[in-house]
Parts: structure tokens; sequence; C-alpha cells
């Protein structure tokens, strides 16, 4: 007889995962597909959202095919991106691309809403940024406004791939807290917004609670992926909150730092929480559990930009860009030489949401070299998580425990860096897919297989080490930080400049 296992699909970024887990916890088999990020202008992000489908269905049929057919799928749960927004028609094929996070088209339009819309951070626990749904909403309503009116709906790429998948329509609170559009109070869409702008909330899903079986794989899926049809879908909460959940990061003073292509830090508290000073989120996990947090966009994404765009002779010589970088890292002394980076290449989000900031390399003489720029990335970007990590401190307390996720926790240079700037240790543990996993969890909850997450989480996600932060850094890395926080501070309007100079460039 078949053993039952859980699935969790992670629609990340740059890629689907699937992840197959048994009743334990135990990643039996994953699988993994990336898609095109779309630049069409300056400040432009889209990705189509059929390529995420292809993604999903793809990954769903190698991860079942390495697990050899030994388990039966008791359910699945979905973990998706944040931030995510597009049109599609009637029969629900896509108007528009999907918009996501890091794109910035709608800055300037904002900017003439802050006076109406100030007091909803009040309510949505979401600041007023660029990041967020909820801009790209109004830049439709003003740049496109036949598309938005002649749309059937407006999604999210969970909403569109669960429509895919099922043929039904609905959106977690978790995700709908992260669009700037959600009474984190109420868990319900703000109407004053709808009014104010004059749209349809009719276009707008149902909400429902992450741990929701809200469909059944269609016959369809099930002959493209080989999933049994009628397998239940649960339909998961946000990528950064199931990550949160997956590394059992949500007991009382724990705090999950993450660093992936972006980077992030989360508490739970029990209620909703905003912050007076408006430098922190709060999303929805579940009915009973909020997270308060704050992100960065450049993260991980300065890496392969720098990488990636200066280094592609390397890569046709067949290395491993990313071992290689690391590499250099490690032949500069920390400091990299005097040379800092501000990694603000595509604006910034927390803690003061400017999406006019830019990158500066300061300090670049002509002892540096790539292994300095290399090292000065990943210092920029642990500045940028320090600053951070003191607003979300303040805001609920100071951590007793860092969790460190993300992909790029799992590299021990990375790692040690945050560590020696916090000043911080920081723990890790074995469970590297935690979005995944945490999505898979959903499932299980969904349908009865666990009550709680206690039924589940001590015995999976075990601590696999300490990353000790190194004490002779302190003085220097504080040092660093001064200055990286005075350069930031007196160039503001200098930033505005560039950007606005950008935009007539594009």
């Amino acid at each position: 007889m078949a053993k039952t296992a859980f699935i969790g699909i992670d629609i990340g970024t740059t890629g689907a995962r699937c992840c197959i887990f048994d009743g334990d916890g135990r990643l039996i088999s994953m699988a993994k597909r990336n898609y095109r990020i779309i630049q069409p202008k300056p400040g432009w992000v889209e990705q189509d959202p059929d390529e995420v489908v292809s993604a999903v269905y793809s990954s769903i049929k190698e991860s079942l095919e390495l697990a050899n057919g030994e388990y039966e799928i008791g359910a699945i749960g979905l973990s998706s991106v944040f931030h995510s927004i597009m049109l599609v028609d009637s029969d629900v094929r896509k108007k528009t691309n999907l918009i996501i996070w890091g794109d910035n088209r709608s800055n300037d339009l904002l900017k003439s809403y802050r006076e109406r819309f100030d007091y909803l951070y009040d309510i949505t626990g979401c600041p007023l940024h660029v990041n967020y749904p909820l801009a790209k909403l109004i830049w439709f309503k003003h740049e496109t406004p036949q598309a938005l009116d002649e749309a059937y709906r407006i999604m999210t790429i969970k909403e569109y791939v669960l429509w895919n998948l099922a043929k039904v329509f609905a959106i977690d609170i978790s995700v709908a807290s992260g669009s700037g559009l959600l009474n984190i109070y109420k868990r319900k869409w703000e109407e004053s917004i709808f009014d104010s702008l004059d749209i349809s909330i009719g276009k707008m899903s149902e909400t429902v609670y992450p741990s929701t079986v809200v469909g059944k794989v269609s016959k369809e899926v099930s002959l493209i992926t080989s999933l049994r049809e009628g397998t239940p879908i649960v339909i998961g909460a946000g990528d950064g909150a199931l990550s949160s959940l997956g590394s059992n990061s949500i007991g009382e003073g724990k705090m999950a730092i993450m660093i992936g292509t972006s980077g992030a830090v989360r508490m739970a508290v029990k209620g909703p929480m905003t912050d007076k000073k408006r430098r922190t989120w709060c999303y929805i996990l579940d009915e009973d559990t909020w997270l308060v947090g704050c992100a960065i966009n450049n993260a991980g994404l300065v890496m392969a930009w720098y990488i990636d765009g200066f280094y592609e002779d390397l890569k046709e010589m067949g290395l491993d860009l990313y071992r290689e970088a690391e590499r250099w890292v490690q032949e500069v002394k920390p400091g990299a030489g005097g040379l800092l980076l501000l990694p603000f290449l595509t604006g910034e989000r927390g803690p003061y949401w400017n999406a006019d900031v830019r990158g500066i390399l300061f300090g670049l003489a002509l002892h540096h070299d790539r292994r300095h720029i290399a090292r000065a990335i990943i210092e920029g970007v642990a500045f940028r998580m320090r600053s951070i990590y003191e607003a979300v401190s303040e805001v609920v307390s100071v951590p007793t425990e860092l969790r460190g996720t993300g992909g790029l926790m799992r590299s021990k240079v990375w790692a040690g860096v945050l560590s020696s700037v916090l000043g911080r240790s920081i723990v890790r543990v074995n469970m590297e897919e935690a979005s995944s996993f945490g999505a898979a969890v959903m499932a299980m909850r969904g349908v009865g297989y666990i009550k709680s997450y206690e039924d589940i989480l001590p015995k999976a996600v075990q601590l696999v080490d300490c990353i000790e932060p190194d004490e002779r850094l302190r003085v220097l890395y504080e040092r660093l930080y001064r200055i990286y926080w005075k350069i930031y501070h007196k160039l503001q309007d200098e930033f505005r400049e560039i950007s606005e100079l950008q935009e007539t460039m594009g």
C-alpha cells in the first residue's frame, strides 16, 4: 500500500519548485523549473504567467517521477510570491503580463496619491510604495483604463495557477495581506480603496484562510502532470510567511532572517501590529498569526547582476560563477579595502520605502578589483539587512533567536558576513525548502492529516549549525555602517534627481 505524502509548490520570483514530503516532513523529491524576468522598459519588471504555469506543471511531473510512485499524494499546498498583479479576460486568459514586486513604473503616479491614501497604512499594514499591487492598480487605472475596465478579473500569480489547476477563483488572506488592498483587521478587501479608484471590487477573488481546501486537480491537469485527478488543493499562503512556518520560526522571540533574490526579516505576533514610523509591514500567516517584518529588494539580485552581467566569459569557460564569487570574497579582507556598496539597483523597500534610491560604489580606488566589489556586495547587503533587523526589533522586540532561511543563507560566506554585521548568532536548520515545506504543512492541516503545526514541525525541523559573529570585526563593521547611513541620508535629493533623469532617458 502506498504511503501518504504531500506536495508543496513554491511559485517564486525566478522559478517554480515542487517538493514532495512524507508524512513526517522528510523531503522525498524536488524539481524546479525557471522562467524569465522580462524588462520591456527601465523600471518595468514582468513575467509571462503562462510560462509560470508551464513551469509548475513540469516541476510537478518531474518530482512525481523522482518519487517513483511509492507515495500517494494526500494534498497539494501552494506557496507564491507576494506583490504580483495581472489582468485576465472572461476566458481567464492573460490581458497583461504579470507585474511583480520589483516593478517601479508607478513611482511618479503614486506620489500624487500620498495624501489621499495616507490613512491606509494603519488599515492594511502596508506602506504606500511601488512594490505593492495597490500601486500597480493605480497605474492600470491611469495608463491602461480600457484594459482595466474590460478585465474580468484582477489576479495574482497564485490565483492564475490555481485557476489552471482546478478552475476555481480564490485568494488566501496571506497573499492578499501583502497587496496593500486588504484590511488586516477585518481580513477583507478594503472597500474604500476601490470606491476611491472607481474600480469594481467584484473583479477581486474571495479571500479564504490559508488552510482552506479550495479545489481539486482537474482531469486535464492530471493528464499533463500525472497527479491523481481529484487530489485536494489547499490554497496556502505567501512564500515569506510559509518560509517562517516551514523553518519553525513562528515561536515567541524567534526571527526568521532570509536572504535570497531579495531579503527579509519576520517575527510572528498574535494580532495586527504597525509601526508609528511606518518602516515595517504586517502580513497574515493564518487565522491566528500575523507577521511583522521588513524587506529589501536587492540581495542576491545584486550578486546575480554583477557576475552574470560582467563575467559572461567565465561562464562560457564552464566555471560556476557563484562559487567563483565566493572564492573572490574569501581572498579579500573584511571591509573590502574600504569599498562600500549601497545596493539599490531597483529602488528600495524597508525601512524607508524610497523607490528613487539608486546604487552607489563608494570609495573606489586603484587597488580595488573584482574581488573587492564582490565582497562589497555581500557586506552592502548585510548592512541593508541590519537596517531592517533593527526596525523590526524596535517594533516587536529584540529576538532571542535568529533563524537563517533562503538560498544564500546556506552559504557560510553570506551567513558569516551577516552574523558579524549584526553581531548576532544565526541558527541554520535542515529545512532548505522552507516555503515549500510550509505549503505542505498547510496542506496537511487543510485535509486533517495534522491538527496543529506542533504535530509536524518539531520532528521535521532540526538545527544544523550556528554561525557565530567574528567579534574582531565589530568595530570595523560599525564604522562602515555609520558611513553607509551618512551617504544614504545625505543624497536624498540627488537620488530623486537621478531617478527622474533615468525616467526621461528610458
